[in-house]
């Protein structure tokens, strides 16, 4: 199911991530988190991010980093305005020329079809041969023939020979070894002929045609170079991008000649010495989480080292382009060995890097079981340390996304042992699963029914307009039998913790027992006034009225005599949007106790207190003594002697008993009028 406060909280995160790393004027730090904004959501950030981009681009492009403007190329492709904002449409063109040349040396050919629409004109316009030869290198994906290239090359103008003609000079080829005799002789040749990332792209065409044993041996000797490569490197301090390419040449040598044993060691402390390297707020780049990721996954296949990188990788952050590199190392290390540390950890990293996915993956599900089944204690010892946005982000990820039985089998594993604070959090995992077993139906319906409504008291309106509405809302809240087995299970352990859970009570109660009960549960758990506005409500709601109006009256015995305590309970009845005939007694107690125990001091709460009842209308007014007949005239009119006061009327009057009633202004008025 959607899940809406989750999105919203996870675009309020991208956005902040994005200003971030633009104002750090980190390029692929940026694109990440903007481009997985909805679009409307990037207008403040794209004239900066635009102008930082096409920097990006200029600069790769005078660098020669191919393999960089291709990542870019697919940004562009994605949000073309990185281009476009802010330039006139030459400056916006010669990036896009660039881009789809990228693109090209990518053999990325719908990609290049779609960066060659911005220029598709103005070529044609101005050098039609050239766009001839474009359409064919487009149409046969990088092999035009040469009747199709030959008219944009005739248009070049000729060579001018006092410039000179440099001649083509022969370089030293060195072949791919045959035997296992050759293979160090023929790897040591081409790492000293060739650049290093030259070296590595020759070495992996290399193992693709060579038998079998003879790879193995190439990439063991490869592993070597790499490793003494980085020692190097980190001798000379060299930056953690610096670091990331021998790094990544020893993880995969490691693991492609079968023989992890062999690399062990060097694995092992190269591992170390980028862990010591890591920034402390963890990997964000790509490049150097794949090396780090390839060098953990190698050496975890060592059975001595396994508790060590788990131990590692799971105190280690990955966000933004690193999460894909780390979610393929946390599948391989829980396949491994099975830790709720690494679990929760992989939870929270998938949950980020695929905030709108409805189901999660059968691996992190599977890992579940596992630990439900031998690591039971230590996941609820996880909940504990853990902070209250993790634990809540942990929650709602398993609950959303996880299967049903496997959520409610988590719940109870962790509920028995759990304090008050992890409990509450818990409870929120049983809420999704009663709600993602709801009639989907009705709920499609209802959010189609609301769609434009901007305010609770607007929605309230439609659904009390009409019995169809009421209906769909009816059928909205039904549980189906698999939701019923659930609250049959677990309703009562999560009965104090949210409103939610009171309703559904109240809801499935068969008798006026059964619903004062759970009422009498949720009250005893919170104690606050609040708390009886939200049980009154439950249960008027609830087609229990009778019940209702008795918490109305423990409520006011609660607050009996305190002028402060009801005046907030009126506050709270208020700011809870309870019906009149609720607030009403809530506010004549109110102001029969302030009128025999008047108030010291005026607080807050009994100001507002009383502004609230005048604006419902309600005030203070004189008993009126019961009207007399009159005597029959022809006696004398003499006055009767006055009688002294009775004990008892002394002891009420004494005892501070109020001879005043609570009016509405309405009735006082008519009652005025009557007297007259």
């Amino acid at each position: 199911m959607a899940r809406p406060e989750h999105e919203e909280r996870q675009q309020r995160r991208w956005l902040e991530d994005a200003r971030k790393h633009l104002g750090r004027g980190d390029l692929e730090a940026t694109l990440l988190p903007l481009l997985r904004l909805p679009p409307s959501l990037r207008e403040d950030l794209l004239p900066r991010s635009a102008e930082l981009f096409r920097r990006g681009v200029q600069e790769q492009h005078r660098r020669g980093g191919w393999g960089m403007l291709g990542t870019l190329a697919a940004r562009a492709d994605a949000e073309p305005r990185l281009v476009e904002e802010g330039v006139l449409p030459g400056d916006a063109q010669a990036t896009f020329w660039v881009l789809m040349w990228a693109a090209g040396r990518a053999h990325e050919w719908a990609r290049v079809r779609r960066l060659w629409q911005p220029l598709a004109l103005e070529v044609e316009a101005r050098a039609p041969p050239l766009a001839v030869a474009l359409e064919a290198w487009m149409g046969t994906q990088g092999t035009p023939s040469s009747l199709s290239v030959a008219p944009a090359l005739a248009c070049l103008p000729p060579v001018d020979a006092r410039l000179g003609i440099e001649s083509a000079r022969s370089r030293a080829v060195v072949p791919p070894p045959r035997s296992l005799d050759e293979v160090e002789a023929r790897v040591l040749a081409l790492c000293a002929l060739e650049p290093f990332s030259v070296f590595v792209s020759r070495i992996e065409a290399w193992v693709k045609e060579l038998p079998a044993e003879v790879a193995r041996a190439v990439w063991q000797f490869v592993g070597a170079l790499a490793a003494r490569e980085l020692w190097i490197r980190a001798a000379e301090d060299k930056t953690m991008g610096a670091l990331s390419e021998p790094a990544l040449l020893l993880g995969r040598a490691a693991r492609a000649g079968n023989d992890v044993q062999a690399l062990s060691v060097p694995v092992v402390q190269a591992l170390r010495v980028l862990t010591a390297r890591l920034p402390r707020e963890g990997l964000s780049r790509a490049g150097e989480a794949e090396a780090w990721c390839s060098l953990a996954q190698a050496a975890a296949h060592s059975p001595e080292v396994l508790p060590w990188v788990v131990r590692a990788v799971s105190g280690v952050s990955f966000k933004e382009a690193a999460l894909s590199a780390a979610l393929r190392l946390h599948e391989g290390l829980l396949a491994l060995a099975p830790d709720v540390a690494l679990w929760a950890q992989a939870v929270l990293a998938w949950d980020e890097h695929n905030p709108e996915a409805r189901s999660a993956p059968e691996w992190l599900q599977k890992s579940l079981r596992q630990l439900l089944e031998t690591q039971a204690p230590a996941l609820l010892t996880w909940l504990r340390a853990a902070s209250p946005v993790e634990r809540t982000e942990l929650v709602e990820c398993v609950a959303f996304t996880f299967a049903l039985e496997l959520v409610e089998s988590w719940v109870e594993a962790c509920w028995e042992g759990a304090g008050e604070e992890v409990r509450t959090v818990l409870s929120g995992a049983i809420s999704i699963l009663l709600d993602r077993t709801r009639d989907k139906k009705a709920r499609s319906q209802m959010d189609a029914l609301l769609r434009g409504v901007r305010s609770p008291e607007e929605a309230m309106q439609l659904l009390m307009g009409g019995k169809g509405a009421l209906k769909k809302m009816e059928a909205l809240m039904a549980l189906t039998p698999e939701g019923l087995g659930i609250w049959r299970r677990l309703g009562s352990q999560v009965l104090p913790y949210r409103v939610e859970f009171l309703q559904e009570a109240v809801r499935q109660a068969t008798s006026d027992a059964q619903a004062w009960e759970a009422a009498m549960r949720y009250l005893e758990a919170h104690e606050r006034d609040p708390v009886y506005v939200e049980t009154m409500q439950a249960l008027a709601g609830g087609q229990w009225p009778e019940l209702a109006d008795r918490v109305v009256t423990q409520w006011l015995e609660k607050c009996a005599d305190d002028v402060e305590a009801l005046a907030e309970a009126a506050i709270a009845c208020d700011r809870s949007g309870a019906p009149c005939q609720y607030i009403h007694p809530v506010l004549e107690a109110f102001l029969l106790t302030s009128a025999v125990r008047p108030p010291r001091v005026l607080t807050e709460a009994v100001k507002q207190a009383r502004a609230l009842a005048r604006a419902h209308g309600l005030r203070l007014r004189k008993r009126r003594a019961p009207r007399k007949k009159k005597e029959a005239s022809n006696q004398s009119p003499e006055q009767a002697p006055r009688r002294k006061r009775s004990a008892r009327a002394k002891a009420s009057f004494q005892a501070g008993a109020p001879d005043e009633e609570v009016v509405s202004v309405k009735d006082a008025s008519a009652d005025e009028k009557e007297q007259q």
